[in-house]
Parts: structure tokens; sequence; C-alpha cells
């Protein structure tokens, strides 16, 4: 959020709750948990977490700056939120670390006539400075965003490069795939398949779903060298429960294993990898994908038996399931090929980029807060709890299909850093654009509603030829203000809850 009208209110008060100990505390017990994520789940979900914070913290400065420059008093610069870490002051300003790294935030007073400001410091209100410093002010921080933007743009096509649509590499290959069988491996460049070229990765796997089951002949580049590979496509299934997990399995010579993983779900957690057996389902002997098909229609619920090295292991989908029909499964995933451009070039291509995406963004919150697709989602978890036998809508589509909370933003970018920094890059690009954009929505609390505000008082002033500035009584927007926070906080939990139950992968 954005230029903070809320008091400065101290959550501390004087005595053992504010004390340095105390505030010590805090910082330990902030540090200890991101030392535990970064170990429970890796250090691309810190970099991650550190590159949003920076970004949170650039959008509070340009707020910061533009009011400054207009002569207005900042009293407080924040990031976090909750019980006060450590603060100081320079000048007429308190910057300082709070114990929740949720957001950032910049006081400015005089934000609207409700405030009340000592009349010495009216003539440095928000709410008294000209049209021009109010707008900016309002503006500053999406275009902070949208600046931070354009600048990864051309670092990312001049310096670090794109995946090209047309080439890429095999970056990995699934145990127990048909793929591993054959002995393909990782930096393996496929040319062609039974003598039909290969593209993009996307061709690849339109070719691979057409070809069915059965044998294939594979053109490669190993090392720079061509080689024939003969590959015995196997089948495909996923075993899809009512907990919104989902199990992917592969039918290979010696049975039925596990396929890909996600992630932090039900079947990583229990201790099983790709490639593990399968044993039983619901009771049942698997050997084959009819055997799975078979297993799970039996109404007897959807616990996996997975053999590990560590023993068996249990893996419960929910009180049913249901299966996906069998599909060819090849086993390879995509290292994308990066290319770069001279930096004349890249400027070029990033504000072409640039422009597409603002697009893409402006036209995708609008037809999320279309009031139909709006209600269709919030109702999303009751679907789900009222159907057991199959997956909702919400499970079957991809994390760029609905939003995703900041909780998911970050698994996603976690996944998509763990690959490349182009990812990384290319993530931070999407979302410092979509959040410059959605934070222009004309309504409070959002920066937008602050210059619509601002547009208001002008075209009053315009109207009726006023010399005095003319300030809106916000007192009148107060209901719908706390409606538009009370729908997004709603939005906000339902679409975490999304994320833990749903999954979001890159």
């Amino acid at each position: 959020m954005s230029v903070d009208e809320r008091s400065a209110e101290e959550s501390d008060v004087d005595g053992i709750v504010g004390s340095p100990w105390t505030r010590a505390l805090r910082l330990g017990v902030l540090g200890a948990l991101l030392v535990l994520l970064g170990v429970t789940r890796g250090l691309p979900i810190l970099i991650v977490i550190l590159a949003i914070v920076v970004m949170v913290i650039l959008h509070e400065v340009g707020h910061y700056v533009a009011a400054r420059r207009a002569g207005m008093k900042v009293t407080e610069f924040f990031v976090g939120c909750g019980p006060r870490i450590f603060s100081f002051q320079r000048g007429e300003t308190e910057f300082g670390l709070k114990a929740i790294p949720a957001g950032a935030y910049v006081r400015i007073i005089g934000m609207n006539n409700l405030e009340e400001v000592d009349p010495a410091d009216e003539s440095r209100t928000y709410r008294q400075a000209p049209f021009r410093s109010r707008a900016g002010v309002a503006v500053a921080g999406s275009a902070m965003h949208f600046a931070l933007a354009l600048v990864l743009l051309v670092v990312q096509f001049a310096l670090i490069g794109r995946a090209d649509p047309e080439r890429w590499t095999v970056g990995a290959v699934t145990p127990g795939s048909a793929a591993a069988a054959a002995g393909l491996q990782p930096g393996d460049s496929i040319e062609r398949i039974n003598g039909q070229p290969v593209g993009s990765f996307l061709d690849f796997r339109e070719v691979v779903a057409g070809s069915e089951s059965g044998r294939l002949e594979v053109d490669i580049l190993r090392d720079g060298q061509p080689q024939v590979v003969p590959v015995e496509l196997s089948r495909r299934v996923k075993v899809i429960g009512t907990v919104g997990e989902d199990l992917d399995l592969l039918e290979t010579p010696t049975g039925v294993v596990v396929g890909a993983t996600r992630s932090g779900g039900l079947v990583e957690n229990s201790g099983a990898v790709e490639g593990d057996p399968v044993r039983t389902i619901n009771g049942q002997q698997v050997n084959s994908l009819e055997d799975v098909a078979g297993a799970a229609a039996s109404g007897l619920g959807g616990v996996v038996v997975i053999g590990t090295d560590g023993g068996e292991r249990r893996v419960d989908l929910g009180s049913a399931v249901s299966v996906t029909p069998p599909g060819a499964f090849f086993g390879v995933g995509q290292e994308a090929v990066l290319i770069t451009e001279a930096p004349h070039v890249a400027v070029g291509t990033a504000v072409s980029e640039f422009g597409r995406t603002v697009g893409a963004s402006v036209v995708g919150v609008g037809q999320f807060l279309w009031p139909a697709n709006l209600i269709d989602f919030l109702a999303t978890p009751a679907q789900s709890s009222d159907r057991a036998d199959a997956p909702t809508s919400a499970e079957q589509t991809a994390p760029d299909t609905r939003p995703i909370s900041i909780v998911g933003a970050v698994l996603y970018g976690s996944d998509l850093t763990s690959e490349n920094l182009s990812n990384l890059v290319g993530f931070l690009i999407v979302l410092n654009i979509f959040i410059g954009v959605f934070n222009l929505l004309p309504l409070l609390p959002f920066d937008g509603g602050h210059l619509a505000i601002a547009c208001y008082e002008k075209a009053q002033e315009l109207r009726h030829r006023r010399e005095q500035r003319y300030i809106a009584d916000v007192s009148r927007l107060l209901p719908l203000t706390y409606g538009v926070v009370m729908v997004f906080v709603v939005i906000g939990f339902v679409a975490i809850y999304l994320d833990l139950t749903r999954g979001v992968s890159a």
C-alpha cells in the first residue's frame, strides 16, 4: 500500500515491552524465521523474498522523494508493520523497521480533510499542495515500479539474456521415465522425432502427445555430435484427490512409479521422490495404470502406499479420487537457451515488451474485477467442499489464469529462480508492472484513489473557477473504502487458500 493515511501509532509502550532486549528478541525471531525458511525451502525463496522487500521499499522511496521535493512534511518511513524493532531520526523523519515484514509505508501529514494537523504545519500538508504535487506523490509508487521494470527489461535483454522460444535443451530427466530408460541426459538437444523437426518445447510436447505410446526415433545433439536414440514411450496419469493434491504416476516396465512431485506437496513431504514405486491404492495392488483407475474408482478413499529407500510411505489424497485418462509421457524438462541483444536494440525491445505487459496487466485486472468473474473466484472454496468426486476449476487452472497471493507469488518466484537468473528477472518484471497497474485502481486505499480525488478536486476548482484550494470531504468515501478493503482482504485469504491447497509451480 502506498501513501499511508493512518496515524503513527506506536505498538510499544514504555518499560519492558519497548526495551532493547525485547526489540533484539523480535529481530532475532525474524532472522531465525528467515533462516528456517531458507533451510527448509532453499536459497531461491530467500532471494525472492529479499527482492520483493527491496521492491516494496523502492515503492515507498518514490512517495518519499516526491513528497519531499514538493515541500510536504514526511514524519515516518517504516519497513514492515506491527511492533517496532528499531528506528532512528533523520531531520523531521523517523526511519525504522517493524517486526512483520509485510509491506512498508511513509506518513505524509494532512493526507485528507479528516486529519488534524498542527496549524504551523498546515502549509506543508499533502492537502494544501498544488494539483501537480499531489498527483506526483500519488503516482510516484507505481512510477517507481514501472521504472524498475524497464531497467530490468534492458538488463535482461542486453546482459542476462531471454529464452529463445524455438531453442531449448534437456534440463532434467524424470527418473523411471521413457527418456531415462533411453539414456537421455541433461544438455542433450532434441532435434527431430520420427524425422519430424522439433521447434519449441510446446511443439515437442504436442508431437509426443500425438504419438500416444510406442517407439520413437529421436535425433539428438550431444556435445555437438548427432545421435539417434530409440525411446519407448511410457504412459502417464494423474490421481486427483479432494484435498487439493494430485499424484503424477508413470507406467514403466517394472511397474507404476511416482512422476513429477509438487514442491512442498503431500508426496514430497511424505519422503517419496520421483521414480519411487507405487505399491497399493486403497489397499489394492497396483501394477499398471488400469489397476490405478480401478483402485481409485473403488470408493474406498485415496490412500496411496509408496515404496521408498526408507520404507513405505502413505499419502492420503482425500476421501475420494479421480484419475485423468492415460497419456503418453516422454520424461524431460526444458532448459532454456538464452540469447542477448546489443544495448541499443535491447532498449527498443524493452520498451515494446513493457508496453505489451502493461496492456496485458490492465486487461487481466479488468477481467478479474468483472463482477461475474470475481464472484466465481470467491465461491471457489465452497465449490471445492461441495464436490468430492472431481477437481474444481481452480484446481485445473494454472497460476496465470487465477490471481495468486503474495504467498503464491513467493512460491512461484522461487520455483522460477531455482531454474535460472533470467527467470527471476522475468518474474520481477511482470510483478513490478502488475503491482504498478493494480495500485492505480481509482479507489481508496490504493494510490489511484488519491489520484482520483486530486483530479476531482482540480475539476471542481476549474468548474467553479475557484482561486482557493478545493478540498474534498473524504468522510463521504469511508463506507466505500471500508467495503473495498473488506473485499480485497477476502480475496487475499481466498488466494492464499488456493495457493496452499492447489499449489503454485512454475
